[in-house]
């Protein structure tokens, strides 16, 4: 048998409750603090919900059409929710595409080549591969900033487009990669001449001919487009017969590999 406190207790706790909304309903209408919304948060608003409750189709179209409107950052943080919030939705891969897309025109080079990296490993087979190894080449190529830097970003460039040339040789992104493996030799190729005229400028002859050989060797198309075949062939006159004298001893910039 059921005694009637027990009954009473059963009874009035749903009304218990009740009681204590009623008073964080009071207490939130004379206090800084909304308790209401502390405790039950949108359980009892007719608000409407946080963009996590926003369709992967949603985020995919925003964040396209913010691209559009050339609002990167925007559309970036809308391809990386849609990426976090719906890792298994048919929209993901379109995010994980974008994402490198939106960083890319935006300047931001290294977080591209990043995205579109990550999109590599995690669609290798995906038809779309020889425009993002195309684009990776290109967030590196970008990054360029003046022929005194070490060339190896544009190094890291050449691979790419040389991956896009080699396992894709018929598509559009293999001729645009030919013209742009060209562009990377011109560039590094007026790294070492650079690098050269300041060997030979300081009258190391031997580091100076050693660039200009190689330079001459490897990218022999980009020295003649950059027109440095007069230079060169007089500073290698030089430097031989300069060398022709004697055995020279190594400057201190040989000596700290310069």
């Amino acid at each position: 048998m059921i005694s009637f406190s027990t009954r009473s207790k059963s009874v009035l706790r749903p009304s218990g409750f009740f009681v204590l909304f009623a008073i964080l309903l009071m207490l939130s209408g004379c206090s800084g603090l909304d308790l209401k919304d502390f405790y039950f948060g949108n359980l009892f608003s007719g608000k409407g919900s946080s963009t996590i409750d926003k369709t992967a189709e949603q985020f995919a179209i925003d964040g396209m059409q913010k691209l559009q409107a050339k609002k990167y950052d925007e559309a970036a943080e809308d391809f990386k929710k849609l990426k976090e919030n719906y890792p298994y939705s048919k929209y993901a891969i379109l995010a994980e595409l974008k994402l490198g897309d939106a960083y890319f025109y935006d300047r931001k080079y290294n977080e591209a080549s990043m995205a579109y990296e990550e999109f590599v490993r995690l669609h290798p087979r995906n038809e779309v591969i020889p425009y993002v190894l195309y684009q990776i080449g290109m967030s590196h190529f970008l990054t360029f900033t003046s022929v005194d830097r070490d060339p190896e970003e544009t190094g890291t460039a050449m691979q790419a487009f040389e991956k896009v040339m080699k396992n894709f040789p018929d598509s559009d992104y293999a001729r645009k990669s030919e013209k742009q493996i060209l562009e990377c030799r011109k560039r590094i190729a007026s790294h070492e001449f650079s690098v050269a005229k300041f060997y030979y400028i300081v009258k190391q002859w031997g580091a100076a001919k050693i660039r200009l050989d190689g330079m001459v060797r490897k990218y022999p198309q980009a020295v003649a487009e950059l027109g440095y075949g007069n230079a060169v062939d007089k500073m290698l006159a030089k430097c031989e017969k300069e060398l022709a004298k004697g055995k020279q001893d190594p400057g201190i910039w040989t000596k700290i590999g310069f």
